[in-house]
Formats: structure tokens, C-alpha cells, sequence
């Protein structure tokens, strides 16, 4: 038995996705040889989509027995974003950088994105 038809997952989504008030870019990555054998890493926009982004915490955290500047926070994205652990995202003038996509629930209507500021 099915607690939600697909209109009623599809209005979740819907609704959902109208509390997103902001947005973000999407960076992909891709390695630019030097020709020598090595090479960068470079990011290039590939995506501007919704969302929302709050903290994940709300106290400083110590790391390595020192104060941990970088800002952690949660992004929420419309369920079918199709951000990835390779991708940066660029909101509000800072870099963050993905540490971890949340699992998909029961019912995806939402796409949870943690990541931490980076510049």
C-alpha cells in the first residue's frame, strides 16, 4: 500500500520548491593537462538553480586542536538537482565546496546538499 499517489508527491515537490528563496550556482570540475603530465583542476558554471541554505551548526567547531574557520552549511535543492559530490557551489559571493549528499528519504522531495565555505 502507498500512503502518497504520484499527484500527491508531485504537489509535495511543487510546494517544496517554492520555499526555495535563493540561488546557487553549479561549478562541474574537469583536469586541464599541462602537457607535462600534470594538471589542474578547474571549475566552470554549468547550472543556476533554487534553493535554501542554513547552518548545519550553530557552534564554532575545533579541529586538529584548533578553531575551524570554514562555515559548514545545508543547501537544499529541488529533488531532482542532480548535484554531486564533484560539483562546487557558488551563493551569495562565497565557494563552498560538497562534503556530502544526505540520502534520499522515503519520498525525494527534496535534495539535501552538505558543504563548507571555501572562500
Amino acid at each position: 500500500m502507498t500512503l502518497l499517489s504520484a499527484a500527491q508527491l508531485a504537489s509535495m515537490r511543487d510546494t517544496a520548491a517554492q520555499a526555495l528563496p535563493g540561488t546557487a550556482v553549479i561549478q562541474s570540475s574537469a583536469w586541464v593537462s599541462d602537457g607535462a603530465g600534470a594538471g589542474t583542476t578547474t571549475f566552470t558554471a554549468s547550472g543556476t538553480i533554487a534553493c535554501r541554505v542554513a547552518p548545519i551548526d550553530a557552534v564554532e567547531k575545533v579541529e586538529g586542536s584548533r578553531l575551524d574557520p570554514d562555515s559548514e552549511v545545508l543547501f537544499t535543492f529541488e529533488w531532482d538537482a542532480g548535484v554531486d559530490a564533484a560539483n562546487q557551489l557558488v551563493y551569495q559571493g562565497g565557494t563552498f565546496s560538497v562534503t556530502g549528499i544526505r540520502a534520499p528519504r522515503s519520498w525525494p522531495i527534496t535534495q539535501l546538499v552538505e558543504a563548507k565555505e571555501i572562500t
